[in-house]
């Protein structure tokens, strides 16, 4: 049979015994790929080689920076950021009837030019079209990068923010009792207020402060949380039927009844969360309790010192029992806005403990008396009564170890509303009289009781003359105004201060543990000054006879550890100035004698020329 096979294809793809294609002939693709790869570096060699410069004619805030490379567009816009960085910016608050003007430092705002992030973008390769564009047809003023601290610019904005706010009245409804017991609502119109937005201020200011201003900044209305109407309505809904009647408070199985007038003035109608609400001063509540039924609650009572003979006994304290005022606030609101209302709050009495346990008063280690010191008090009933007065602040503290007292913070300012009297005082280096005069005796006994105690003296100023009622260099003045009498507690215990009259004497005695003992040593006086006359014409003279001799004296401490121990020495030097005579008139040396009117019969005499 004929063989009727057909000749096997190559594997090349080409008929047996065909004819190969011509090379880049049958492929265009090629020539394709080939242009593009051309064109390609073509942009790229073109996009880095117009790079590295700014384009031609390119300009930022008015400095031209086109064909510049990067170092020289970061020292021309170097210069421009300085100039920026310290030029005010003026700014003017206008809307909802704010008229304000300010102005802010762009460098003290946070606000600053990105100079290096501004030359990148500008003279970077060229990649875009549109940037590759600019480089051949010529730039154009460019915006620059900026840096800003959004927290320094709302600080700097703050107090203009300030300067035009006007905070809204809310409405509220409170209320009269008369005389006759009566209670009537009084109601209080809200009022629009004005704010200025500082994130939206912020926001123009770093839009606009390139421009170098004004910028123009607008204030908004701040509406109050309830309109007008809303609060009238609460007057009949809210208002009235709250001091319809009367309330009654139960707990700790005792029960009051207040009438209207009791607890009226501690409520009010207030807006709550955007709504009127009936609101109540829990504290003012409890005082209405308290005064209608004092066993009603018990306060609490510190632990406290009582001096038995010499011997300080340790009283215990003991704990009260209190409704918490924002207890009774919500019971008492509920019970008289409730649906229906109860008029009746019921609460729970809780435990009040005292500010000084027993146990801790224990712990401070007040145990014996560990000085004394009395001075001789005037017969000016006036100036006893300063001391009585002031010394009733003093007596009972309590100091802790490490504890500072202060004589002008325990009495506080000596003035009429608060008893004190007028008294000699030395003003000026002379007796006047003024309000509190005498606590300065107080002030002599008191450091003379902490110079024996072995206590930290920190500040005394002594008498600006002496006075011979008190030992020479051991007595401090006082004055509310420029001088205080201050020590420590550096005993490492606590300390108590007893303070008073005792019949004819102000007496100091300190209570702790004693660690120190303490001797006084004086020198002998020097620099004696002997007092003199003074005459003084003056309308708010004060004549005074007393007279004191001036001079100087050292007051030494000597304190020795209780149990042993290096001994401590402390030395005070008091220059003290004399105590002058002074007399309400001119000085007699100096006045002429009145010449007598001449008699009709004798010629007046010619003073010799």
């Amino acid at each position: 049979m004929p063989n009727t096979d057909k000749p096997a294809q190559q594997e090349t793809g080409r008929p047996a015994g065909g004819r190969a294609p011509r090379p880049w002939t049958r492929r265009p693709t090629t020539w394709v790929g080939l242009g593009v790869v051309v064109l390609a570096g073509g942009y790229c060699a073109a996009a880095l080689a117009l790079g590295g410069q700014a384009p031609r004619g390119t300009t930022v805030l008015g400095a031209d920076v086109g064909g510049q490379d990067r170092a020289a567009v970061e020292q021309t816009l170097g210069e421009r950021a300085q100039q920026l960085a310290t030029t005010p910016v003026a700014l003017q608050v206008t809307g909802a009837g704010a008229s304000a003007t300010g102005e802010v430092v762009p460098a003290e705002a946070g606000l600053d030019l990105d100079v290096a992030g501004t030359a990148e973008r500008l003279t970077g390769p060229a990649w875009a079209p549109a940037d590759l564009w600019r480089h051949v047809a010529g730039g154009a003023a460019e915006a620059p990068e900026v840096d800003v601290d959004r927290d320094a610019l709302r600080s700097a904005l703050q107090p203009l923010a300030d300067s035009v706010a006007v905070a809204p009245v809310e409405g509220a409804v409170t209320f009269d009792v008369r005389e006759d017991g009566a209670v009537e609502p009084a109601l209080t119109a809200p009022e629009e207020g004005r704010a200025l937005d500082v994130d939206a201020a912020a926001d123009t200011v770093v839009r606009g402060w390139l421009d170098g201003g004004p910028l123009t900044l607008e204030a908004a209305v701040a509406e109050p949380s309830v309109d007008a109407d809303g609060i009238s309505a609460a007057v009949d809904a809210i208002a009235r039927p709250a001091v319809a009647g009367d309330l009654v408070v139960a707990g700790g199985g005792r029960e009051v009844t207040l009438p209207p007038a009791a607890f009226a003035r501690s409520l009010a109608v207030r807006p709550v969360e955007g709504e009127a609400a009936l609101v109540a001063d829990g504290a003012g509540l409890q005082t209405a309790l308290t005064a209608a039924d004092p066993q009603f609650e018990t306060a609490p009572q510190d632990a406290r010192i009582d001096i038995v003979g010499e011997t300080p006994q340790v009283v215990p304290a003991v704990a009260g029992r209190a409704v918490p005022p924002q207890d009774l606030a919500r019971a008492v609101t509920g019970a008289l806005t409730g649906a229906p209302p109860t008029r009746r709050a019921e609460v729970e009495l809780v435990e009040s403990a005292p500010q000084l346990s027993t146990e801790e008063l224990q712990q401070l280690g007040i145990v014996e008396r560990i000085s004394t010191f009395a001075t001789n008090l005037t017969a000016n009933r006036a100036r006893t009564e300063n001391i009585r007065i002031a010394a009733g602040h003093v007596d009972g503290t309590i100091l802790r170890p490490g504890e500072e007292f202060s004589l002008n913070d325990t009495v506080g300012e000596r003035t009429p509303e608060r008893g004190f009297n007028r008294a000699p005082v030395i003003s000026g280096g002379r007796l006047v009289d003024d309000y509190g005069g005498g606590v300065s005796q107080l002030s002599t006994t008191l450091f003379n009781a902490v110079f024996f105690a072995g206590l930290d003296e920190i500040e005394h100023r002594p008498h600006s003359f002496y006075i011979s009622r008190y030992p020479e260099g051991r007595e401090a003045t006082i004055d509310w105004r420029t001088i205080d009498n201050r020590f420590r507690n550096d005993s490492g215990h606590g300390v108590y201060v007893q303070a008073g009259i005792v019949g004819n004497q102000v007496v100091v005695s300190m209570y702790g543990t004693r660690f120190m003992d303490v001797e006084a040593r004086k020198s002998a006086r020097r620099n004696v000054k002997p007092p003199r006359t003074i005459y003084d014409t003056s309308r708010g003279c004060t004549p005074s006879s007393a007279t004191a001799t001036g001079f100087t004296v050292d007051v030494t401490r000597v304190m020795t550890p209780v149990g042993g121990g290096e001994q401590q020495r402390e030395t005070w030097t008091t220059v003290y100035n004399p105590e002058n005579r002074v007399v309400c008139g001119p000085d007699p040396a100096t006045v002429r004698p009145s010449t007598p009117a001449p008699s009709p019969s004798t010629p007046a005499e010619t003073p010799a020329q």
